[in-house]
């Protein structure tokens, strides 16, 4: 019993070690985002982003913004958009937010994350560059 016990790592360190291996797999994938005025909207272009294959994954949530727009501070109720999807789909993207959005001028910014393989693949079986 005490061979064995001298031959086995401490404890956790197995479980650091799967860690470590899992982050040099890290994977990138964008996350954009825009905003609308309505909930209807909201739904209406995160059902055509998914449809469209160009995003996977399109979360909603109600916000408060406040800007200035002609000279005069504006504070209006919008819908935010979060767009999950992949660098070979950011075109085909910005293209149907421009195309389904109602603003003159819409925000579309977009940042990138690191999400472990599993995810990863799902986005890749989600959206079609």
């Amino acid at each position: 019993m005490s061979s064995l016990t001298s031959l086995s790592q401490p404890a956790g360190l197995d479980s650091q070690a799967s860690r470590n291996s899992e982050n040099a797999r890290w994977a990138t994938l964008c996350v954009v985002a825009t905003t609308v005025a309505s909930a209807e909207e909201a739904e209406d272009l995160a059902r055509a982003l998914v449809a469209g294959k160009a995003a996977a994954c399109v979360q909603c949530e109600r916000i408060v913004s406040y800007y200035e727009w002609d000279g005069v501070l504006q504070t209006t109720p919008e819908w935010r958009l979060i767009c999950k999807t992949l660098p070979g789909a950011l075109n085909r993207l910005t293209a149907l937010i421009r195309e389904h959005h109602s603003y003159e001028l819409p925000q579309i910014t977009m940042r990138t994350e690191r999400c472990l393989p599993d995810y990863a693949q799902w986005l890749q079986a989600q959206v079609k560059p």
